[in-house]
């Protein structure tokens, strides 16, 4: 019997109520998973700005660090040891800030990939959500179609048995008359 549904069902194009579930929960993990991403992209977004406040950060203690080390120069005679490690000091400051420059680009560049990532879930989702709504569509049609077949099934089966019940007067009658005509 559920072979014949199944196979009625294949015919009209629809779906089982199972697959329709199945399709609904992989909707909802898409959802969740999209959520999920835009959590983390935030997240992301969030750490990006903190490493471009951070170079920001140290590029104006580089400049700082430049300025130093102009007047530490005008002192050079006085001040030799003072302006080398004032030099050392601007060439970590320097490694640090080109550091932080590479993972704030390292960051973006993640953040872009996910976003790009996003947009790609999305577009399964909404994909997901289309193929849906055309087997909810498909189920309610198929609903109305066994409710129509159920209904003249009943119609069919109230005219059997009111044949049914004639044939048997008929035939119940029909002997007492041949018999009163004997």
């Amino acid at each position: 019997m559920r072979t014949a549904i199944k196979a009625l069902l294949d015919a009209f194009g629809l779906a089982p109520a199972g697959q329709v579930r199945q399709l609904l929960a992989d909707a909802q993990r898409t959802a969740a998973k999209t959520a999920q991403f835009e959590a983390r992209l935030a997240e992301l977004r969030a750490d990006a700005d903190k490493w471009k406040a951070r170079c920001d950060e140290s590029s104006e203690a580089l400049a700082g660090w430049k300025q130093a080390a102009t007047r530490a120069q005008a002192d050079a005679d006085r001040t030799k040891s003072a302006a080398d490690k004032v030099k050392a000091d601007l060439d970590k400051v320097r490694s640090a800030a080109e550091r932080d420059q590479a993972r704030a680009s390292e960051w973006k560049a993640k953040a872009d990939a996910l976003a790009d990532n996003l947009q790609d879930v999305r577009g399964r989702l909404d994909a997901a959500k289309s193929r849906l709504e055309e087997a909810n569509r498909a189920t309610s049609s198929s609903a109305e179609q066994l409710m129509a077949m159920e209904v003249k099934l009943d119609l069919l089966e109230a005219a059997i048995q009111l044949l049914d019940t004639r044939t048997r007067e008929q035939a119940i009658s029909s002997p007492a008359r041949t018999g009163a005509d004997v």
